[in-house]
C-alpha cells in the first residue's frame, strides 16, 4: 500500500466507479423523497471526488517508473494524459463542493434546488471523468483506438 505505482491504480477508478452510482442513487433519492439515500450519496460523491488529488499526487510519483517501463513513443502521450489529469482537478474539486453545500443546506427551504444543482454538476463531472478514461484508454491500450468491429 505504500507504493504509489499500485495506489494511483487503486484510485483511478474510485472518481467514474463512485460518481456514476453517487449520481443514481442521488437521482433515486429525490425521485422517491428519500432523505438518508440522499444523505449517503452525497457523501460517497464529496469522497470519490475528494479521492482524485490524493490519486494526482501518487501518479505524479509514480511517473518515473511508469516511464521506465513503457515504451518511449508512448511516453509522451502519458505525460500529456497526467497534465491533462492534473488540469481538470477543478471540476473534481468543484463536484465535491457543491455536493457539500447541497449536504449542508439541503433541508432548509432551498434544499430541492440545491439537490438539483448538485445532480446537473455530479452529471457534468461524470461526463467529463468518462472523457478522461477514454483518454486512458487511448494512451495505454492503442489497440482499442484502432479496433474495427468484425462485420
Amino acid at each position: 500500500m505504500q507504493d504509489p505505482e499500485y495506489l494511483h491504480l487503486l484510485l483511478e477508478p474510485l472518481p467514474l466507479f463512485g460518481l456514476g452510482l453517487g449520481l443514481i442513487f442521488l437521482l433515486m433519492s429525490v425521485l422517491f423523497g428519500q432523505a438518508p439515500t440522499r444523505i449517503l450519496a452525497l457523501i460517497v460523491i464529496i469522497l470519490s471526488a475528494g479521492s482524485v488529488p490524493w490519486y494526482l499526487k501518487m501518479r505524479v510519483a509514480a511517473a518515473p517508473r511508469i516511464a521506465a517501463t513503457t515504451d518511449r513513443a508512448v511516453q509522451p502521450l502519458i505525460k500529456q494524459q497526467t497534465e491533462r489529469r492534473q488540469d481538470s482537478e477543478w471540476v473534481y474539486l468543484s463536484v465535491a463542493a457543491v455536493s457539500a453545500i447541497a449536504l449542508v443546506l439541503g433541508r432548509t427551504g432551498r434544499g430541492s434546488v440545491l439537490t438539483w444543482t448538485a445532480i446537473a454538476v455530479v452529471a457534468a463531472g461524470f461526463v467529463h471523468c468518462v472523457w478522461l478514461h477514454k483518454k486512458e484508454c487511448e494512451v495505454y491500450h492503442p489497440h482499442i483506438v484502432h479496433y474495427v468491429a468484425p462485420q
